[in-house]
């Protein structure tokens, strides 16, 4: 093996990256002629591993054709590369979901807050507690800060950084003996789940072929409804013994080690390989992860976006704030504010403390609720690129519009607030409905599952172009958690004040979820590089449709670390 194929293997990924892949990509790039076609667009012919030439061209949205070229070996690959990202996501569901009971721990009040097991925690403290969490991830969500890190770091390396402050929040957090400190904690381990959350989705989303983005995208929202019920049978075990809450603490580092560990055998993001000008070892990563004439036609797609890109110059943050790009940071940022505003975490921050005030035991029901947040996703896995994201995102909002009313109507009907122990409490008039509450609960959380909650992430991590996407999806990140922030904080005061009539309002977002899910464009099985075109006949986006120009595609050529362009129409031989 040549110094030059063992560099590029060391830094793709040893899992991914083999002997073979190098070779079939260096074969590829030799033999590669780029040629323009009359319109516009660019094939490009290579010696096959079968020894035929083989052409493949970029493709325009009328070319797009459901693809399933993949070796069950290729797909399997694939399959594990998204797993075991998820596990960042899975963080995110363990911060989530360890925090409630940890606060009304006798242990943590003892060791922590130092106070009695019996007192109740402070609530400007148990509510600093839990938004510090969603200030630190604003701060590394917020697109200069996350964008620095995606787009020069890379993806790879930005969730092993993710995970290293995640662990080192967590320590300070096992080891604190005073609020200040665990607040400390606190606000780093948002800071990683911040990170995590703006750059794990989009990894997948860019190694996943188009035939299986959906799917293997929305494993970013299973790991998180998976991190939050290991989180709360961790919580069940040990949270109740003497210093148990410092032990949930250092175990839920676990994962996040192997994170660490295992990233260190997965391949680089193509897309930021070429943007980076690492052309061979992104050939390289594609050829073990698409069939060869799928790998070279990919490549020669993202050549043709970095380039064109290039020829624009460094994006500035002010191309930002408008045209195209800041219509789709607007829908973006939408879908992201209105995933949060439905009222999903309303229910796993302030679910135990809800259904406790209207009869049942909070310990059991969470524990239902969490096995519905986390079986209820699996048909987002397996739907995603078969009913399409919008029909999920549709129907999705449709169910908990009629979960949210009627929680509402049975909240007015039946539900009444009063003093208890010196708390203002509801009680529920009527057993059966008490019931329908529950059972709407449950409903609304499955209807969250398998349609907003993962399918978001998964559309915002598609519809941006290469140049802005860490950028894009950085904005839609830092919405999502204004937005958990915002539910964090006004929840309480929204129950306390307009009581189950805050329902109608989470029944609102819920509705304009409708709206917007209506409108949107399907995007399964679409290549990344032509999902904007996909919005050029919609209301709104239709104002920045790009003019023809008369100019033609140029085709690309492969110089190691740059791109250059050549004359057109012409053929040229990558050296």
């Amino acid at each position: 093996m040549s110094v030059l194929s063992f560099r590029a293997r060391a830094r793709t990924g040893s899992l991914i990256s083999t002997e073979s892949a190098l070779d079939a990509a260096t074969r590829i790039r030799s033999t590669t002629t780029d040629q323009e076609l009359p319109d516009g667009r660019v094939s490009r012919s290579f010696t096959a591993e079968d020894g035929e030439t083989h052409t493949v061209s970029s493709r325009n949205l009328q070319d797009v054709a459901p693809g399933n070229k993949l070796s069950c070996a290729k797909k399997a690959r694939v399959a594990l590369i998204a797993i075991f990202s998820a596990l960042g996501s899975a963080l995110f569901g363990l911060d989530i979901g360890y925090i409630g009971p940890i606060l009304e721990s006798s242990s943590f009040k003892h060791d922590v807050a130092h106070i009695a097991k019996e007192q109740k925690l402070d609530s400007g403290k148990e509510g600093l507690i839990v938004s510090l969490f969603s200030i630190g991830a604003i701060v590394t969500a917020f697109p200069v800060i996350s964008s620095y890190f995606v787009d020069t770091w890379g993806r790879k390396a930005s969730i092993t950084l993710g995970s290293v402050v995640f662990i080192i929040a967590s320590i300070i957090q096992a080891t604190s003996d005073q609020v200040s400190t665990f607040l400390i904690g606190r606000f780093v381990a948002g800071m990683s789940i911040g990170l995590l959350s703006s750059v794990i989705v989009l990894y997948q989303s860019e190694v996943a072929p188009a035939s299986m983005r959906g799917a293997l995208s929305t494993l970013y929202q299973l790991g998180i409804t998976f991190g939050i019920l290991v989180a709360a049978f961790i919580d069940q075990l040990l949270v109740d013994q003497e210093e148990g809450w410092r032990h949930v603490m250092l175990l839920i580092t676990i994962p996040a080690f192997s994170l660490i560990i295992g990233m260190m055998c997965l391949p680089q993001s193509p897309r930021w390989l070429v943007q980076k000008g690492r052309n061979e070892e992104a050939l390289a990563v594609l050829h073990t992860i698409r069939s060869e004439d799928e790998a070279a036609q990919e490549h020669l797609e993202i050549q043709l976006e970095v380039k064109k890109a290039m020829q624009i110059g460094e994006p500035r943050w002010s191309e930002l704030c408008g045209g195209r790009v800041f219509q789709l940071i607007t829908l973006g940022v939408s879908l992201q504010l209105i995933q949060q505003l439905v009222g999903m975490n309303a229910f796993m921050y302030f679910g135990p403390k809800i259904f406790e005030s209207i009869g049942f035991d909070k310990n059991s029901f969470t524990t239902i609720n969490n096995f519905v947040n986390f079986l209820s996703t699996f048909p987002a896995v397996a739907l995603a690129d078969l009913a399409g994201r919008r029909s999920l995102m549709l129907w999705s909002s449709i169910g908990m519009s009629i979960a949210c009313m009627i929680m509402g109507v049975m909240g007015l009907l039946f539900v009444e607030q009063r003093e208890k122990g010196g708390e203002q409490t509801f009680v529920v008039t009527n057993e059966s409905a008490g019931w329908v509450i529950a059972i709407s609960v449950f409903f609304f959380v499955f209807n969250f599952a398998y349609g907003f909650g993962p399918i978001v992430w998964v559309y915002c991590a598609e519809i941006f172009p290469l140049r802005y996407s860490a950028r894009g999806v950085g904005m839609c990140t830092l919405a999502n958690w204004i937005g958990n922030f915002l539910i964090a904080q006004f929840t309480p005061m929204l129950l306390s004040g307009i009581q189950f009539n805050t329902f109608f309002v989470f029944g609102f977002f819920c509705i304009l979820g409708v709206i917007v899910a209506a409108w949107l464009p399907e995007t399964k099985e679409v290549p990344l590089e032509l999902i904007q075109k996909l919005f050029d006949d919609r209301a709104w986006f239709c104002r920045t449709v790009a003019p023809p120009t008369g100019e033609s595609v140029m085709s690309v050529q492969d110089t190691g670390s740059h791109i250059t362009q050549l004359s057109a129409p012409t053929r040229g031989h990558a050296h």
